[in-house]
């Protein structure tokens, strides 16, 4: 099993790699007794469906993800709802519209049941300012996704939709406590099928033909709004062994 782990976490690009190299100051910083006095609020629970912010509003507020998954999408100006990105622990939403005075450029709504802290604008620009440490842990953590969105780029010219959809299905176990899976034996969330196409850039129909892989119709199962990964650990360990 420890082999498996390190094959898992040496094997998957993207988002989670990004909260794994970040996690460790904010793990410190929310550690301390005095965390209020920079302005950081307590931790809250949000469930799933919860908007966190919405696009064109006042960029007021700071989030940042301790558990869960956020959905990050925008209106385009035919009205349909584009999802930009999932979210996940250790990252900071609306961090970017702070501190380039803007308005929200997305929505923000909670995919999962979420533990998030907030921050107001202008005590996040003042902790900015005048402490390096978490100067630089922003600065890293936005050239991180920088380089995501590079590589999401890449990944469509690339890569198939097939593989495509199976490195984000490993992104989002690995994201996942493993011993709870172990014990579950199936991780489901509540994402619409035109989502799940939308997030791997193919049309519903192309998923439907895409979800017929052998090596997906075993550990996939997409209803109308609830994506099932049985047997997630097995699915993982079939990709990077």
């Amino acid at each position: 099993m420890t082999g498996f782990k390190e094959r898992k976490v040496s094997g998957i690009r993207g988002h989670s790699d990004i909260a794994a190299r970040t996690s460790g100051y904010f793990q410190l910083l929310f550690g301390m007794t005095d965390t209020r006095l920079y302005g950081w609020s307590p931790l809250h629970l949000y469930t799933s469906g919860v908007e966190l912010f919405r696009q064109n509003d006042p960029a007021k507020q700071v989030y940042f993800i301790e558990r869960g998954i956020v959905k990050v999408s925008c209106i385009c100006p035919r009205g349909e709802e584009v999802i930009i990105s999932l979210r996940r622990s250790n990252w900071l939403l609306g961090a970017t519209q702070v501190i380039s005075g803007n308005t929200y450029m997305t929505t923000a709504t909670t995919l999962t049941p979420c533990s998030i802290r907030c921050i107001a604008a202008r005590l996040f620009m003042d902790q900015l300012t005048t402490d390096n440490a978490f100067s630089v842990e922003v600065n890293r953590m936005l050239s991180l996704e920088i380089g995501h969105n590079i590589r999401k780029i890449i990944s469509l010219e690339c890569m198939s939709a097939t593989e495509r959809l199976k490195n984000f299905l490993c992104e989002l176990i690995s994201c996942e406590d493993l011993a709870g899976l172990e014990t579950k034996g199936r991780l489901e969330l509540p994402l619409k099928s035109a989502e799940l196409a939308e997030i791997i850039a193919v049309t519903p129909q192309h998923l439907y033909r895409i979800l017929r892989d052998p090596d997906l119709k075993v550990h996939l199962k997409q209803s109308k709004k609830i994506l099932s990964i049985i047997d997630p650990l097995s699915f993982l360990h079939r990709q990077f062994s």
